[in-house]
């Protein structure tokens, strides 16, 4: 049985790296517990254009969960480093985790804009849709 969830794999994740790679294989690299597998998977993480939406998932899932709870790599992060943010703590545009008290993890919201325009436009519309 797959540790991933089978929601992973529904229309929302078509373009995220664990579901192009397949089930057998992202269990075996993103709950890896070999130092160079976890450093492959947390490397494929950040080329994943889901990055962000998978970080702030994980986040939000294991929100009461405690660390001993918690597996696997997942948008790019630990379970030692996702027990330390809040969903609201991951950057809309990038997916980095952000660490100082701007809203944002560029402090130069306009170069952090322009560099990742299309998500950008995209959290921009849902949030106005909401």
């Amino acid at each position: 049985m797959s540790h991933l969830s089978e929601a992973r794999y529904g229309d929302d994740w078509e373009g995220a790296v664990c579901a192009q790679i397949g089930a057998v294989v992202a269990d075996d690299m993103f709950f890896a517990t070999a130092r160079d597998r976890v450093a492959q998977a947390i490397a494929l993480c950040w080329d994943c254009p889901l990055r962000a939406m998978c970080a702030r998932a994980a986040l939000e899932e294991e929100a009461a969960t405690p660390l001993d709870m918690r597996f696997g790599i997942r948008g790019g992060l630990t379970p030692e480093q996702r027990v330390q943010l809040q969903p609201h703590r991951i950057c809309r545009d990038c997916g980095s985790p952000i660490v100082t008290r701007s809203p944002h993890c560029d402090d130069d919201r306009e170069v952090h804009r322009l560099k990742h325009r299309r998500e950008y436009e995209q959290e921009l519309r849902k949030e106005n849709a909401a």
